[in-house]
């Protein structure tokens, strides 16, 4: 096993990204860097790299890219080809998934198209799975040959993609449920300090992320279900599955970990977090801004010349959020049961203020 595990480790992941856009490109555009760090391996300590601005690292094997390959709907070719990503038309899904040998795959798609897009991905993952286990790869030791690829979602709700991956996709796939809490705007110049919040949810077949379980202190989640033939606790207290001692457990929690430290390499806050807990915050944070941005924008507020440096925030925050597109803020109200809720206490809220200020005027 020590063995088999060294062999995946050298090797680079190979990572494919559905979904083109700018997000796409942005996280891919990254992942290429990775790449470009394995080709100056040979140089120890950070070094100026001239070539692609980068600080170059020693190939340490973990958290390398070999290749990244990148399917839209839309022809990106000419941006993939610049960026240095391998481009398919959306046409040629199944040579994406069925060809390309992936170890990864990012859906890097709008909320709205996310299932769909996956129940057009779910029967050819089903096809590789049985070229590969009928050609008799499981005794090959690279991963891509034997398993099929780890799922990755980017979305901006998690209980939505976290209950379509577990509802369309082969058992077979390894899921990890991810959100980037930054984009090409808020993080143009670095991942420095970004917050990366992720929920690892399902290794050789085994859910590790059910909403609301608790997380350890290595980070990692506790099996959904503790029947006495899959779990044990061991002497630190902590829930284990038998399936941890399987090779492909091993081998499928080793590249989600080399996929992880992509971020972590960046300077990532890496915030381990189920998706019913993200999606609770998510509601009270992240919504309440975009929908407090879209209010003020309907008000049609503009720069005056006595602007307080509170008003010039407010005005940041509608250019802000305004600037994402309708589509995002829908689908953050749409696929986050929370998002109702919180603009039922926004109104309370409106209306005990004005309430307030109705009665001080009899003062």
């Amino acid at each position: 096993r020590q063995e088999k595990l060294s062999v995946l480790r050298s090797r680079p992941l190979s990572i494919g990204v559905v979904g083109f856009g700018r997000f796409g490109q942005f996280i891919a555009k990254k992942f290429v860097e990775h790449s470009n760090i394995v080709e100056h391996s040979n140089i120890v300590g950070p070094t100026p790299d001239s070539n692609s601005g980068l600080e170059t690292k020693p190939n340490t094997g973990v958290g390398v890219v070999g290749k990244v390959v990148a399917i839209s709907r839309t022809d990106y070719s000419d941006v993939a080809s610049r960026m240095g990503v391998k481009f398919l038309p959306y046409g040629d899904m199944e040579r994406f998934i069925c060809e390309e040998d992936l170890d990864v795959i990012v859906l890097a798609v709008s909320i709205l198209s996310f299932e769909e897009t996956v129940k057009e991905l779910a029967p050819i993952l089903t096809k590789r799975l049985g070229q590969s286990t009928g050609s008799g790869a499981k005794d090959n030791a690279t991963i891509s040959s034997s398993t099929l690829p780890l799922i990755v979602d980017v979305l901006s709700v998690k209980e939505h993609p976290r209950s379509v991956l577990l509802q369309l996709l082969p058992e077979e796939c390894d899921i990890l449920c991810t959100h980037p809490m930054f984009g090409p705007d808020s993080a143009r110049d670095s991942w420095r300090g970004q917050t990366f919040v992720y929920e690892r949810t399902r290794i050789d077949k085994v859910l590790l992320g059910e909403s609301g379980e608790k997380i350890n202190k290595s980070g990692r989640l506790a099996a959904e279900k503790t029947d006495k033939e899959s779990s044990f606790v061991d002497s630190q207290g902590t829930i284990r599955d038998v399936h941890e001692n399987s090779n492909a457990h091993v081998e499928g929690m080793d590249r989600m970990e080399r996929f992880l430290s992509i971020w972590e390499e960046e300077g990532c806050q890496m915030t381990p977090l189920s998706c019913k807990d993200h999606d609770t915050y998510a509601a009270d944070s992240q919504f309440i801004t975009h929908l407090m941005g879209r209010i003020l924008g309907q008000q049609g507020l503009q720069p005056t010349p006595i602007d307080t440096r509170g008003f010039q925030s407010v005005l940041k925050l509608i250019e802000n959020t305004n600037a994402d597109s309708f589509d995002l803020f829908y689908g953050l109200y749409k696929f986050n049961r929370n998002s109702g809720d919180t603009i039922e206490r926004l109104r309370d809220a409106l209306d005990t203020i004005t309430r307030s200020l109705e009665e001080h005027k009899s003062y």
